[in-house]
């Protein structure tokens, strides 16, 4: 479904970021998509939301500066759909940025949309959350669907999940994260240049996970990496150099052949000079990021058994290779740095997933169809 310009809802996006950022997470990615087809007016956070979500400080001080963000969204919210002529459409990433973003959509009758990130249950769950916890989240999303005239998650898994929890099926839409492979593509395909100014030698074969280590379900995977994977590859491959991208404290000292980064300004950099991409995750939820990257950058990449039910298109020994546990992960490791024919096969049979699924032209048209369909109903 496509409607000429002039006929297209206006959206409210909440939160209001940056423009023209190369990334696959999702809500900047989102931003773009919905921007390059739409009229967009972004929301902007409060000027402290970043310590919402810092540790560090006392939990309750935390709760004050949440009801104060949710209240400066919400009234920013209201301004620009009041001072918005003709049919608009709020669009929430993630669920606290929603509730805003529902609320002032309710008041002016706007239809409002949900982008949801992730089943709340099953991350409660992972994370060995109370169960008070998981009842009061419960509540609270049922609550927030409520409020929405749609919910978009973003695979096929999460929709099962929120259909067990009782959300309408008419509702929910499955939206995945995609990725630009046209930009992804330019900055990529210079690997000669990309080895040299990050140090690689000609010999070396680059193995490399990406993820911010504050997050623990990256943490466990490079403990795995620097106590277990990389000792073993290397007592057998010495050429093998494994490294560690991403923000965060060293969740474990680095052995000989491996390195931590620490936050990087450009990650597709190091895409472009590995050899290899890993991802030994044993918990988390959604679509791995990192994978869609991998396989956007052409990497052959291994999985845990976690990746399939957010991209269910993958098929071990097809597009990438899947292992079910630690021993078998690190043969799967082991078989992809041994044959340069399957990394080739991997490589191609990857991206091109990405491409007929995951790219931003296949996701970008869902996106379209699902506002101009929902801002229809608009005032």
């Amino acid at each position: 479904m496509s409607a000429p310009k002039g006929e297209r809802p206006t959206v409210i996006f909440v939160p209001k970021g940056r423009s023209k950022v190369l990334t696959n997470e999702r809500s900047p990615q989102m931003r773009e998509l919905v921007s390059g087809r739409f009229q967009v007016i972004g929301v902007p956070v409060s000027p402290r939301s970043d310590k919402v979500y810092d540790q560090s400080i006392n939990r309750m001080a935390r709760y004050v500066l949440f009801l104060y963000d949710e209240w400066y969204m919400f009234q920013g919210a209201l301004r620009a759909m009041r001072r918005t002529p003709g049919k608009m459409v709020a669009w929430g990433e993630g669920s606290y940025c929603t509730l805003a973003g529902a609320m002032a959509a309710k008041l002016r009758g706007v239809p409002a949309v949900w982008d949801n990130h992730g089943n709340i249950i099953r991350f409660a769950t992972m994370q060995g959350k109370s169960r008070f916890f998981k009842g009061a989240s419960l509540m609270f999303e049922r609550a927030l669907q409520r409020m929405c005239d749609r919910v978009v998650v973003v695979s096929s898994q999460d929709r099962e999940d929120y259909l067990a929890m009782g959300f309408p099926e008419d509702k929910l839409m499955v939206i995945p994260t995609c990725s630009d492979l046209r930009q992804i593509e330019l900055r990529t395909q210079d690997r000669q240049q990309a080895r040299r100014s990050l140090g690689i030698k000609d010999e070396e074969v680059v193995v490399l996970f990406v993820g911010r280590l504050n997050y623990e379900p990256n943490a466990q995977a490079a403990r795995y990496i620097a106590e277990e994977l990389c000792p073993r590859l290397r007592a057998e491959f010495p050429q093998l150099r494994f490294v560690v991208v991403g923000s965060g404290q060293q969740p474990a000292p680095a052995p000989e052949g491996m390195s931590y980064t620490g936050f990087v300004e450009d990650v597709f950099v190091w895409l472009a000079a590995a050899d290899v991409s890993v991802a030994p995750l044993w918990k988390g939820l959604g679509i791995l990021t990192k994978v869609v990257e991998a396989l956007s950058a052409g990497l052959p990449t291994v999985v845990t058994e976690l990746a399939l039910p957010g991209i269910p298109e993958l098929q071990d020994g097809g597009n990438c290779l899947v292992a079910s546990g630690k021993e078998e992960f690190s043969e799967q490791v082991r078989r992809v740095v041994r044959d340069k024919g399957l990394r080739a096969r991997l490589s191609a049979n990857g991206r091109e997933l990405i491409r007929a699924k995951y790219s931003c032209e296949v996701v970008g048209a869902q996106v379209e169809e699902l506002l101009v369909r929902v801002g229809g109903q608009g005032p």
